[in-house]
């Protein structure tokens, strides 16, 4: 992956319910005043406002300590391409596809029960809510790759996150992840909040994770990819602090 350079802003992808939340409040934490969100407001039907990546009139220069984070959602014209096409310094944190895609159903299915799902602009009744086995069969396929760089492919995922990417972590092991990351950055690490997970109160139906699977490759290939580097990573970096210690 390439080094970071604090000279240039720095771009933050959140792949919903990739621990997003939790690594949010670092990055603000990091960047401060710098630390910008990215999020369709969704009550008021609004798309994120473009941030200035430079400053200056007749000599641009890059706006140091920026930090753009949030989602950057292909299939609403909000790509990260679609607002920042020159952008090559991303990072992400990424989680097994399968997990995400039932995290997701049981965080919408929660949020319409209280009463708070919007889309749109409109709430979401009730009345829309069905069962575990219907969301699996109308929704093959993950979100994942709607959030990642819209050029992203099977031939060339690989190349992607290595030249494009400063860091992708994993949120499987989110405190790992935040520790590399404050590492790479210049940051001092921080301690990752316990998340709360969705109760899951239904079962899944039979082959469902092996159609989803292979419904699903890339995103499948894409996180196999991360989570063998970001272990490599880790290992190295942990070798490094015995050493230090």
């Amino acid at each position: 992956m390439k080094p970071y350079d604090p000279q240039q802003p720095l771009i933050s992808i959140h792949i919903p319910k990739c621990a997003g939340t939790s690594f949010s409040n670092i990055l603000q934490s990091w960047f401060g005043e710098g630390f910008c969100r990215h999020y369709f407001n969704e009550m008021k039907n609004e798309l994120p406002v473009k941030q200035k990546l430079y400053s200056g009139f007749f000599f641009r220069k890059p706006r140091q300590g920026l930090c753009i984070h949030g989602h950057f959602n292909n299939d609403r014209g909000m790509g990260v391409l679609d607002y920042y096409p020159d952008s090559d310094q991303l990072i992400t944190i990424i989680r097994n596809p399968w997990e995400v895609h039932l995290s997701n159903y049981f965080y919408v299915k929660r949020n319409i029960q209280n009463g708070k799902a919007y889309r749109d602009g409109k709430k979401i009744g009730i009345d829309s809510l069905g069962g575990l086995e219907d969301y699996l069969k109308e929704n093959t396929r993950s979100y994942i790759c709607k959030f990642l760089p819209s050029n992203i492919t099977l031939d060339n995922y690989k190349d992607i996150l290595e030249e494009k990417f400063v860091f992708t972590g994993i949120a499987e092991n989110l405190q790992g992840s935040v520790n590399l990351l404050a590492n790479k950055l210049g940051f001092s690490a921080k301690e990752v909040p316990t998340l709360n997970e969705s109760e899951r109160d239904e079962n899944l139906p039979d082959g469902a994770l092996e159609k989803f699977m292979q419904d699903n490759r890339l995103e499948m290939a894409i996180y196999d990819h991360v989570k063998n580097t970001f272990g490599k990573q880790l290992s190295g970096f942990n070798s490094q602090q015995d050493i230090q210690g």
